[in-house]
């Protein structure tokens, strides 16, 4: 996984490097507090499917076509949602809804890939889905389209419905450590480097 972004998590992205050299689930659930990596564990675990370097152990390569349209947010295979609208819940949506939900999501899931690969969805907050939502989403987990992987990263999994948690690969992540959050402010240039000792100290473990 040479171009993967994550950090200070080897335990999942051993899990996610397994994912891909056997074939992803349907469904993959990342469980950890806010702000520890996980919507960016879920974008590399997106681009590692979408990745065509060889071999798969390379995956993601974050050099390929497929890896940059991923990394800048526009690869049209990738679909994400998070919260919006009142509340800040992420809702079942559809046609004639204001805000985009999980039905949108499902409509773009059905169509074909536009680039011939796999069809990745991400579900940001997904612990702020409400039983709207949620049951919406149940019935496409029990039958996934082909080829299609929902990626769900919650900050805790009592939210969701046993049902959801049942039917996903389960990941958890943890607090990062010091030495990692300074590599990941170091690499975005974020702080010099005494700066970035002092704010990776006083993060608590979530770079984010």
């Amino acid at each position: 996984m040479d171009g993967a972004r994550t950090r200070g998590h080897p335990t999942a992205l051993a899990a996610i490097g397994a994912m891909l050299r056997v074939g992803a689930p349907g469904a993959v659930l990342l469980v950890g507090p806010g702000g520890v990596g996980k919507t960016t564990l879920a974008v590399d675990l997106a681009a590692g499917l979408l990745c065509t370097q060889d071999p798969v152990e390379a995956r993601p390569c974050g050099s390929c076509r497929a890896c940059r349209l991923v990394a800048r947010g526009v690869h049209p295979d990738v679909h994400r949602l998070g919260p919006d609208g009142p509340g800040r819940q992420v809702v079942i949506g559809g046609p004639g809804m204001r805000v985009r939900g999980i039905r949108d999501l499902i409509a773009e899931l059905a169509l074909m890939p536009v680039e011939g690969g796999a069809r990745v969805a991400i579900v940001e907050a997904a612990h702020r889905m409400n039983e709207d939502a949620q049951a919406a989403l149940l019935k496409t987990l029990e039958e996934p389209p082909a080829g299609a992987t929902i990626v769900l990263c919650a900050d805790a999994e009592e939210p969701l419905l046993p049902t959801i948690r049942s039917r996903c690969a389960r990941i958890r992540l943890g607090p990062v450590g010091v030495r990692d959050i300074e590599s990941i402010l170091a690499e975005a240039g974020a702080a010099e480097p005494p700066v970035a000792a002092r704010l990776a100290r006083i993060a608590g473990g979530r770079p984010g």
